[in-house]
């Protein structure tokens, strides 16, 4: 089942290779594949750890890539490179032209102008979920932008969260902004605490399912998760 906000009736759906869980066409099959392949390849070995040792994550503030990535350097690069990847797919789905900074980006850059992004933690959710006996691991994205729509002007501002199970990425851009923090950048990999961040509006479902969870199974008497 792919869910929507609180409350909202969920869309079935029949594998990752269903519509609903894919982009329109939005890049060329070279940009896609060949490309950004070592993104995607970066994004889903780090993906994998925090499925298999979320615990890895929970006390940390902060953390050197290698012990993620032992073989590679560039890695954290190219996982950063995945995600806004993802962004700007994000963006070109709304009708906004992508904004040149996130582009040079994907191509190279070491920044992007107007743009930050950080890794963070939230467990709420994932404690819960394992509380019931769950994995505790789902996928989701949210984002905000503006102006609401393409026809009344170009992109001035774009704020997105991506995050797997208890670990995520938080992206924001904005034209009039100067140069924010990229975690690729710093020599440590620095993780955030989601209630940090700015722009709460885009977590607040996910806080509200896990306050819902934790009443109802307190009320039943369920174990914390350890």
């Amino acid at each position: 089942m792919l869910s929507g906000r609180l409350g909202e009736r969920g869309v079935r759906i029949n594998g990752v290779q269903s519509k609903v869980m894919r982009f329109p066409k939005v890049l060329c099959a070279s940009c896609n594949n060949a490309r950004s392949q070592p993104f995607d390849q970066a994004y889903n070995h780090f993906v994998q750890r925090v499925w298999d040792d979320p615990e890895f994550f929970r006390t940390r503030s902060e953390f050197e890539m290698y012990e993620i990535f032992p073989a590679d350097s560039d890695s954290s690069k190219k996982l950063a490179r995945y995600y806004v990847k993802n962004i700007g797919c994000r963006i070109a789905e709304l009708g906004f032209e992508v904004p040149q900074s996130v582009i040079d980006f994907m191509d190279g850059c070491e920044f992007i102008v107007a743009g930050w992004m950080v890794l963070y933690k939230d467990f709420t959710n994932y404690d819960q979920f394992r509380r019931a006996g769950q994995s505790g691991h789902y996928p989701y994205a949210n984002r905000g932008y503006a102006p609401v729509n393409p026809a009344e002007g170009p992109l001035e501002g774009f704020c997105a969260e991506i995050p797997d199970g208890p670990v995520g990425v938080y992206f924001c851009w904005q034209a009039t902004e100067p140069l924010g923090p990229i975690f690729c950048a710093q020599s440590r990999t620095f993780l955030r605490d989601r209630a940090e961040l700015p722009n709460p509006e885009l977590h607040e479902d996910e806080w509200n399912r896990a306050a819902i969870m934790k009443n109802v199974q307190d009320a039943q008497g369920v174990p914390a998760f350890p």
